[in-house]
């Protein structure tokens, strides 16, 4: 072979390579380039096109923190457990660590109580905070041994970076660490020194402290979302006068009214206290037992919910849950405004259930009445307006958080009045779900098959905004944790293009050379 065959083919290698490095691409080239004068072997790939949203569960090893073998200290037991790439694992983590029988070097969790997830809303992830529900035989514990059972969920769980703070409940409610479930548990972040008698002390040294000291707990804040769309939680720091629960509730409305930290486009709040037209009040509940808060608004409370962009289901719906998660005994709320008994609402523009009443029994709003106003965050990749795509939050159902096919849908409904930042659309506005004929995992590479309505509604669109389709849709799916490249499927085929300028076959990685800030 001569040197100058020797050095075009070496020079057409390299153009080859310099083509995958910069498009985030393996097996495929962004631009055909079929003027470039260099021939690329055509790409294929191994995987079948998905009908259907199939083969979207993993096998994963992860950490179940259990007393040690003398019940000396927590310790983290490695668990293969088969997980669903479409929901948080923390629901069937827990579920593990509940069954851990024990090993050689450790104990399971408890020994004399079987502890199970409630059936009613059992994990809760928004807000890099975590809510555990737990079911009714959690109360068979003593109130140390809950406290320890407390830190080894929030250990398991905060193996996840998107979880900090974790918060737990039996029943939907907070028990509290002693026999009158007055002294609230607050929540709990990862700890992996203490021992358990460390733990144990750590309990009752709260519980013992006198009713009427000043004290500070981080609680779980729900925030009304921007446009009404639901709730969204954040973790703070409260300080509280003493222990009373009137007191708890007053100091949890106050440091509501205050402005979010964490969270983007949430609208600010009326200063609630300025509204309390009496202090808050708690009342036994007659008919179904536990506690209920009774909090007396005044008449104009309607009217500062109105101007603040705040719809009243969802005021209701923050109130509800950050009252319930955190003051011990509480499992229900009474609202009055003005004259009024707040015994219904009808929301709207909720995600799900919006124009249909929500009646409250005898006037007590429960946890359960607004499971569906509780969001996350997501992440997705739109338009700047000047060819690049930007990181955008938008809230969405907590549950959803990690499902492809609706970050998908998200980006086909284009730019929100709920997202973080203003950007432009970057999917043609003609698509919708039914446009996704199927989703499949294959290691850690997303198959999507799209109908050919995807393609015919692509074919008009110009090389920059083909680049911005294809990499808005790889960098929003590659923020999933189980997602590190994205393969497309147009009616069961890799297409050579949509639109003549991006080489589909092969599969495609996260592009960050794309992104501004």
């Amino acid at each position: 072979m001569s040197k100058s065959i020797l050095r075009r083919l070496l020079c057409a290698g390299m153009c080859a390579i310099l083509c995958l490095s910069l498009t985030g691409c393996m097996g495929s080239v962004d631009v055909l380039g079929k003027d470039s004068g260099v021939t690329l072997p055509p790409v294929s790939v191994s995987y079948d096109a998905p009908m259907g949203d199939t083969n979207q569960e993993l096998s994963q090893t992860v950490l179940l923190y259990v007393p040690n073998s003398a019940g000396t200290r927590l310790v983290a037991q490695n668990e293969r457990v088969t997980l669903s790439a479409a929901r948080h694992p923390a629901e069937a983590t827990l579920r593990r660590l509940f069954q851990f029988e024990g090993s050689d070097t450790a104990q399971p969790l408890t020994r004399d109580v079987s502890l199970q997830l409630s059936p009613v809303n059992p994990v809760e992830v928004s807000g890099g905070t975590a809510t555990v529900n737990l079911g009714a035989s959690a109360l068979a514990l003593s109130h140390s041994e809950f406290y320890v059972v407390c830190q080894a969920i929030a250990n398991t769980l905060t193996q996840w970076g998107d979880i900090r703070e974790v918060n737990v409940l039996v029943s939907s409610t907070q028990p509290g660490l002693d026999v009158g479930a007055n002294v609230p548990v607050g929540c709990f972040t990862q700890n992996l020194t203490d021992s358990v008698d460390t733990l144990t002390a750590s309990a009752e040294a709260q519980a013992a402290v006198p009713a009427d000291r000043r004290m500070s707990l981080t609680a779980i804040l729900y925030y009304p979302t921007f446009a009404g769309r639901g709730i969204l939680a954040e973790s703070r720091t409260v300080s509280f006068a003493g222990r009373g629960k009137p007191i708890l509730i007053e100091a949890l409305l106050d440091t509501l009214s205050q402005e979010a930290q964490s969270l983007p486009n949430v609208p600010a709040l009326p200063t609630l206290s300025d509204y309390l037209s009496e202090p808050p009040a708690v009342q036994e509940i007659a008919v179904t037992g536990g506690q209920r808060a009774v909090l007396h608004f005044q008449q104009g409370f309607n009217d500062a919910l109105i101007a603040a962009g705040v719809p009243r289901s969802v005021m209701m719906a923050a109130l509800t849950y950050t009252i319930t998660g955190f003051v011990p005994g509480i499992n229900g709320l009474t609202v009055y405004i003005g004259e009024e008994l707040v015994s219904a609402i009808v929301p709207n523009g909720v995600y799900e259930g919006a124009g249909e009443p929500i009646n409250f029994a005898n006037g007590v709003m429960r946890r359960s009445d607004f499971s569906h106003f509780l969001l996350a965050n997501c992440t997705l990749y739109l338009g700047d307006g000047t060819g690049h795509l930007v990181a955008v939050q938008r809230p969405i159902p907590y549950y959803e958080a990690r499902s492809a096919r609706a970050l998908l849908g998200c980006l086909m409904q284009g730019p929100q009045s709920v997202d973080s930042i203003s950007t432009q659309a970057v999917l043609p506005g003609e698509l919708g779900d039914a446009d996704l004929l199927g989703i499949g995992l294959d290691g850690q590479t997303l198959l999507l098959n799209f109908a050919p309505h995807f393609a015919a509604a692509s074919e008009q669109l110009d090389e920059t905004a083909e680049r911005l389709l294809i990499y808005a849709v790889v960098n929003t799916l590659c923020e999933l944790p189980a997602v590190r490249s994205v393969c497309f499927f147009v009616n069961g085929e890799q297409p050579e293009t949509l639109s003549g300028k991006i080489y589909l076959p092969g599969v495609f990685l996260k592009n960050s050379s794309l992104v501004v800030q």
